[in-house]
């Protein structure tokens, strides 16, 4: 029975209590690194732009490239480094750090600085992938990975848009409370505040993550056997690695592009104030991405029986298309509420289909390299997605300058962003079911981290 086990991919793994704690702290990093690197930032970025008078073009190299460089250049170190180091404090070290940049961001005055401590508040993402999904195959059995999975997504989800309307909130409270804040930070513009303030999170959430208690897999040859390395995995699987990690690159950079623009639309174009937009999406948006995991569940549980291990691909395939349907009537609002609208519908069937992607790369990666198969496809996502937001600033700034101008440079980006995404999902899923089965003929045991 251990043997089969371990052919299967399961490992044996401490006592439930601590799994689900280790998966908790993962949650909560994620929720914090997302709410300062995607949520926060986005939130204030138009303050910052008038606050430091930046263009379009800036503003998308901050939200794109800075947020999103030194996460492409981090996360293959990082993916090694959570095949073999306690990835504990490998976590702990990059929370410390963008906490610290988070306060630096919020002290700025200049574009470089700017772009500097962007850059160390993207240190928190590098991590996050590699370490929580090379961590959850060690925490669960393989039948049990995509119930882990998106549970980890819908806590995940709920947190962010949780953290998304408590952020709003920060941000209205700050700014009609300047005057009761301490005197260090009473003279400071609210976006400032709100990002400072929002970094005393760091140090209890090390603390947390540093009583984690984990176990490391590693790979157990059979006699005669090598086991087989990065380069020659992707060699032999390359048609589903490039479909999948281009696939997922470039529809999650799309709307990643897409979010990053949405709430300087809703100010921009229709007036919607932070604190409000703040609020509302932290509740609709988190009700709506929640459903997208809803239906992948139900999807997942529904056709299985037919199509296998390849269930979660198919499934996010088609959630993909229906994004994009979506999606195309961006250019042709006319008030908050149709952009909501479209929004929310897209926020839904993208997170239908993300929620299920960790299982796909956890699936089609050998235990033994998981943490850099899962940073490769990573750092896929994040080069389309340093350059997307400021794509979107750039045709803003260069073709459509007028006030609604960014509306029609937001589509022109997302669509075709989205639609490449779904033709290289489908060109991968071809060769997936192979890659798969020679991923999982690898034995294991566990070893104390």
């Amino acid at each position: 029975m251990a043997e089969r086990d371990a052919i299967a991919g399961a490992s044996p793994h401490q006592p439930m209590g601590w799994a689900w704690y280790g998966l908790g702290v993962v949650v909560l990093a994620s929720v914090i690194g997302s709410l300062i690197g995607k949520g926060l930032i986005a939130l204030v970025a138009e303050s910052v732009k008038q606050s430091i008078k930046l263009t379009d073009s800036q503003l998308g190299l901050i939200t794109g490239l800075a947020l999103t460089f030194v996460t492409a250049l981090a996360a293959i170190p990082v993916g090694w480094l959570a095949d073999r180091a306690d990835r504990r404090w490998v976590l702990a070290i990059c929370v410390l750090i963008w906490s610290a940049a988070t306060v630096g961001f919020g002290l700025s005055t200049t574009f470089s600085g700017l772009f500097l401590f962007a850059m160390g508040i993207a240190v928190g993402e590098a991590v996050l992938g590699p370490i929580t999904y090379s961590m959850i195959p060690d925490l669960f059995p393989r039948e049990r990975w995509v119930a882990a999975n998106l549970i980890f997504v819908t806590a995940t989800l709920l947190g962010t848009y949780v953290g998304m309307a408590l952020g709003g909130t920060l941000f209205g409270y700050v700014a009609a409370n300047a005057a009761s804040l301490p005197a260090s930070l009473a003279g400071l513009e609210p976006w400032r505040n709100t990002l400072i303030l929002a970094a005393l999170s760091g140090p209890i959430l090390i603390v947390l993550i540093l009583l984690m208690r984990l176990k490391r897999i590693t790979p157990v040859p059979r006699s005669g056997e090598r086991v087989e390395g990065v380069i020659e995995y992707f060699q032999t699987n390359a048609r589903t690695a490039i479909g999948i990690f281009f696939g997922f690159g470039m529809s999650f950079a799309a709307f990643g592009a897409q979010g990053q623009w949405s709430m300087v639309v809703l100010q921009r174009v229709f007036n919607e104030k932070p604190a409000d937009i703040g609020q509302f999406l932290g509740v609709a948006g988190g009700v709506a991405a929640i459903a997208g995991v809803g239906m992948a569940w139900l999807a997942v549980r529904f056709l299985s029986p037919r199509f296998g291990e390849g269930t979660p691909m198919r499934v996010s395939l088609g959630a993909m298309i229906v994004a994009l349907i979506v999606s195309l009537p961006i250019p042709f609002a006319r008030n908050a509420d149709q952009f909501y609208a479209i929004i929310l519908a897209k926020i839904c069937f993208t997170f239908m289909a993300n929620s299920l992607s960790p299982t796909v790369l956890q699936a089609m990666a050998p235990a033994h390299m998981r943490g850099r198969v899962v940073a490769i496809g990573g750092t896929v996502t994040i080069i389309f997605g340093s350059f997307m937001p400021w794509l979107v600033g750039a045709i803003s700034d260069g073709l459509f300058p007028g006030q609604n101008g960014i509306l029609y440079a937001m589509a022109s980006v997302a669509i075709p962003g989205l639609l490449c995404g779904i033709l290289f999902l489908a060109w991968g899923l071809a060769t997936l079911a192979d890659t798969i089965a020679r991923a999982s003929g690898v034995r294991h045991n566990a070893e104390p981290a």
